[in-house]
């Protein structure tokens, strides 16, 4: 798409084709991500990121989004964004790089006219559109939805941005009002080019069946914004109130619990020019979702409902309470958890769940094994920040007999090759991941070998499960960390290294100078593999903050290809 002036933009948004946009805070969140999505799927044709603030937010501790029933969430992220100024050196690249289809509207967040317009003279030379988030019903008191219920704010906003900019501003409106229309009205005649509606309802708090207590971690009482097919007469309601209100040619940006071609068509009925596909987002997997489109829009044209086949019907973010069986101490530091209660779904090496605790929180883990369900964990702190590692903590301090719960499992299968031997390097925790890896390696006739680097001898653990299926070495430093390398390049050169593959698990230090070993000595780079440890928070493929590249780790990963890594991701030192 060549680029558009404001006009020939607010032409596009009102003519009659069928247009699709992404959600703030789901999915395109990331500049990697927006320009994977821009690139492979042409069915999108407005991008919407997060919403940027004038200073960075760490947002909410997870648990940050509950699921409800199938197709139902509640989310209280907590407006997460890296700020303003990296917010926009990263779009600014990407939008000088990058020749984009989609319109790019960027979503800001502000406590004060003031911030707003600071924000919106940062992002306007680079943003298609300008969102202003006046809506978001778990943000900070002064922040989305605390401005977005008076029509008397959302009017002197408007009235003090407008003058500062020339950009397109469509205000994003919460629907936990009453006089939604009025306000859209009072908006536009204020000054903004178009409407953005609905943002999630409530908040409400959502409880944990098994536990009986508050999912979300959200210290604003655990509440969060409810989105999914259960809002969507909602959306409907008061998008076609904002209609009425504002005359057919302003144009609206319509969303909230959009699941298939009969929503969408409902959703224009009212008054959307636009249709957004929010929470539908965590329920098509990765690599089905540019079909998901191309369906979507083939059926509002043809009254068809295939793209329903793409949408999983299962619950993904359940938990199930269980019992600590039994702890099994190596270190002050490192410890094996095995849980008994319901069993588990097998899962495959590389895959990890999240374990919750009531109150503290949830972290994801790699899965040792299922039957019973085990983990090998290291309590993490940092000695300068009390709050750093409160998690394992907590997790350190509970007793056999305690329960905890798990949801899972997430990630993908490791990519296998057609070699016949296989070298796997793996260093700390990362050996939780191994001995499903080498069983699955033996059971397709493949000779393993491991290499495991600890710190000290009495950290080596899991050697019976590892040496049924390969040759095990475990390597203490010694007082020489990162002593395994040493002992892999030795005998890594004496092989014939264009016949062997390499997997690579652990401290991303140690896996970049394994991979210089691998590749220095002769290792095809497509036979290479690193498992990285991003940020996974939601694990269902909404947040996008466990991206790698532009692909999704819940989905994608947690394995990737040394090519992969070279050309998107910096191994840290």
């Amino acid at each position: 798409m060549k680029q558009m002036n404001k006009k020939e933009i607010l032409k596009y948004i009102l003519n009659d084709q069928i247009k699709f946009s992404t959600v703030s805070g789901v999915w395109t969140t990331k500049a990697n991500i927006i320009k994977l999505v821009d690139t492979e799927i042409p069915d999108i044709d407005i991008i919407t990121t997060k919403s940027y603030q004038v200073k960075p937010n760490s947002g909410n501790r997870e648990p940050i989004i509950a699921e409800k029933s199938v197709g139902n969430f509640v989310n209280a992220v907590g407006l997460r964004n890296p700020g303003m100024e990296i917010g926009y050196n990263d779009l600014k690249q990407l939008r000088d790089s990058h020749n984009f289809n989609a319109l790019l509207n960027i979503s800001v967040s502000g406590n004060s006219p003031e911030e707003f317009i600071q924000l919106v003279k940062k992002f306007e030379n680079i943003a298609d559109i300008i969102e202003l988030n006046f809506s978001c019903p778990h943000a900070k008191p002064g922040y989305g939805a605390s401005i977005g219920v008076s029509l008397e704010l959302v009017k002197m906003y408007i009235e003090k941005i407008r003058p500062e900019t020339s950009a397109l501003i469509f205000p994003k409106l919460t629907p936990n009002v009453d006089n939604i229309g009025d306000i859209a009205k009072t908006a536009i005649n204020a000054g903004a080019d178009g409407i953005v509606a609905i943002n999630t309802v409530g908040p409400e708090k959502f409880i944990d069946p098994n536990t009986d207590r508050a999912i979300l971690y959200n210290p604003n009482g655990n509440k969060g914004g409810a989105s999914g097919e259960d809002i969507f007469p909602v959306a409907i309601k008061k998008i076609k109130e904002i209609r009425q209100a504002i005359g057919e040619n302003i144009p609206i940006i319509g969303m909230g619990g959009v699941t298939n071609a009969e929503n969408v068509k409902k959703m224009i009925e009212s008054g959307a020019n636009v249709v957004g596909i929010g929470s539908a987002i965590g329920r098509i997997h990765y690599k089905n979702r540019a079909e998901f489109f191309k369906s979507l829009r083939q059926d509002v044209y043809n009254n068809l409902d295939t793209s329903n086949k793409l949408l999983n019907k299962n619950r993904l973010a359940k938990y199930e309470k269980l019992t600590i069986a039994k702890i099994e101490q190596i270190t002050n530091d490192l410890k094996i958890f095995t849980l008994s209660g319901n069993k588990q779904n097998d899962f495959k090496p590389s895959q990890y769940g999240f374990l919750w605790i009531p109150g503290i929180g949830e972290k994801p883990f790699s899965i040792v094994n299922n039957k019973p369900l085990t983990f090998f964990i290291r309590k993490r702190g940092d000695s300068k920040n009390k709050n750093s590692g409160e998690f394992t903590k907590a997790l350190f301090e509970m007793k056999v007999g305690d329960n905890i719960s798990f949801r899972g499992n997430y990630g993908a299968d490791v990519t296998y090759t057609e070699s016949k031997k296989v070298f796997i390097l793996s260093g700390g925790t990362g050996l939780a991941v191994i001995p499903k890896l080498v069983k699955s390696l033996a059971n397709s006739e493949k000779e393993v070998f491991v290499f495991h680097g600890v710190k000290e001898k009495n950290e080596i653990v899991l050697k019976n499960e590892i040496e049924k299926y390969a040759e095990f070495y475990p390597i203490a430093d010694d007082g020489k960390p990162g002593r395994v390398i040493d002992i892999l390049t030795q005998i890594i050169q004496k092989e014939m290294t264009d016949k062997i593959t390499c997997y690579n698990i652990g401290p991303e230090i140690l896996m970049k100078k394994a991979m210089e070993v691998e590749i220095n000595s002769g290792v095809k780079k497509e036979n290479i593999f690193a498992s990285l440890e991003t940020n996974h928070m939601c694990g269902i493929g909404i947040c996008g903050e466990c991206e790698c590249g532009g692909v999704i780790g819940c989905q994608h990963g947690t394995f990737y290809n040394y090519s992969f890594l070279k050309e998107n991701y910096e191994l840290g030192e």
